[in-house]
């Protein structure tokens, strides 16, 4: 039984038309899907009923203030700018890199979100960024290449 690593997963940030791999730089990204959930109680039963009914995912993120890094920097003017609304708004891909795609790729679910900026850290001297990925709508499943950064919807694994 191995617990999967850290390392397995890839995450992306779209800036502008490109993807941009989150990996120096970041210190955390925890993945939080948050389920939404609702309980009755009907008049012959002691316990609820509970179903999950829907999510509020987000991601929390930490990172250094790396100015060579595109997608730390494109974060760092959101919250420089105190931007709002759709000018917060990008694309997130997760890939999983222990699920090779049958087609060029790995395992990928996109999200499309909007990035909230919390503060701007002081580490001992050094400036780093933490906040929140908010997540908007349903993720969608499909095939990421790491290669040519492109996503294809749909996911088929690879058969051994």
């Amino acid at each position: 039984m191995g617990i999967r690593k850290r390392k397995i997963q890839a995450n992306y940030l779209k800036v502008g038309e490109a993807y941009e791999l989150l990996g120096t730089g970041f210190t955390e990204l925890n993945e939080s899907p948050s389920a939404q959930t609702t309980s009755k109680r009907y008049i012959n039963q002691a316990s609820s009923s509970q179903s999950v009914t829907g999510y509020e995912w987000s991601t929390s993120f930490n990172a250094d203030q790396i100015a060579s890094e595109k997608a730390i920097e494109y974060i760092r003017n959101i919250g420089e700018m105190q931007k709002t609304g759709a000018d917060t708004e990008t694309e997130y891909i997760i890939v999983d890199l222990d699920k090779e795609a049958e087609a060029d790729g790995y395992r990928a679910r996109r999200f499309k979100i909007a990035i909230a900026v919390d503060s701007f850290d002081d580490n001992d001297g050094e400036l780093g960024i933490s906040g929140s990925l908010l997540g908007i709508s349903d993720p969608e499943e499909g095939t990421f290449n790491t290669e040519t950064k492109a996503f294809t919807e749909g996911f088929t694994a690879k058969s051994e």
